[in-house]
């Protein structure tokens, strides 16, 4: 089951764990991983926002053993924009047991009366957080990306929507910019810190 957050002190615990695990004021392609994940990979954003995405959440959950994540939108602002105008929270829990239909249906979720304010309309920047807090997303709509960082024990773990920052930046990243070309210092960052070569 998902839920969107609606009271105060749980969206301010929620807002806790995202601040231990991400420098949330920052943006790609600077560092937004606090915590030093051993691994990352990237994925297509508009996949992280589709029904097929869930299979991949699911396996992550698994592997650590996590009773929920957090799904928060960063921008639009949750407090100032969303909190405002809607009297709710653009975050939500998802519980271990949450199926795909729940996912889509939390994604395209929208505000009475807002149907352009839902998560899958209206998300600039969206984060991932288990409740182990062994594994992270990072999205940006803008760069067309979302970085998962995890920790070592599911180094056997392979997914075929898994993208390398290198081809990512060719294949991903560049579609957002004039030419395809990607600024060298934007590509520099990201292989600095995203390259799986450390």
């Amino acid at each position: 089951m998902s839920a969107f957050i609606k009271d105060t002190n749980d969206f301010e615990e929620a807002s806790q764990l995202v601040s231990t695990v991400f420098f949330d004021e920052q943006r790609l392609p600077n560092q937004v991983f606090k915590v030093p994940f051993q691994n990352t990979v990237v994925l297509d954003f508009d996949y992280a926002m589709s029904y097929s995405f869930w299979d991949e959440l699911e396996k992550l959950t698994d592997i650590f053993d996590d009773s929920y994540f957090i799904m928060a939108v960063l921008d639009p602002h949750p407090v100032n924009y969303y909190f405002n105008e809607f009297s709710q929270y653009n975050w939500c829990m998802l519980n271990k047991g949450t199926t795909a239909d729940e996912y889509w249906n939390t994604l395209s979720q929208s505000p009475i009366d807002s149907p352009a304010d839902s998560i899958l309309s209206n998300s600039e920047v969206v984060v991932w957080l288990s409740s182990s807090m062994r594994w992270a997303i990072w999205g940006e709509r803008s760069y067309g990306i979302c970085v998962l960082g995890f920790s070592d024990e599911i180094s056997d773990y392979k997914s075929e929507s898994w993208f390398t920052m290198e081809k990512a930046i060719t294949d991903l990243v560049s579609l957002n910019f004039r030419n395809c070309t990607v600024p060298e210092e934007i590509t520099s960052k990201l292989m600095k810190f995203y390259s799986d070569i450390k």
